[in-house]
């Protein structure tokens, strides 16, 4: 059976973009390589991508990730 995470964020942090984002412990860039290593932990095969704002800009950067990771299997 398929083990999918319907619902995680990638960003490169710049405070004037991503200013909903106040925790300090987050406020850095999120990239595919951070996530994958825990995927792998908890058994993960598969995620859906989320913007974490709304531009076309991002939806382009998370395709362009999509296409160079298999296990993000789609944007929203």
């Amino acid at each position: 059976m398929l083990r999918l995470d319907a619902h995680h964020h990638f960003w490169k942090f710049n405070e004037a973009e991503y200013g909903w984002i106040d925790s300090p412990n987050i406020r850095r860039d999120f990239l595919p390589s951070d996530l994958e290593p825990v995927l792998s932990l908890q058994q993960v095969d598969a995620v859906i991508s989320v913007q974490a704002r709304q531009s076309l800009e991002e939806t382009r950067w998370l395709l362009e990730l999509a296409a160079k990771h298999a296990f993000i299997n789609g944007v929203v």
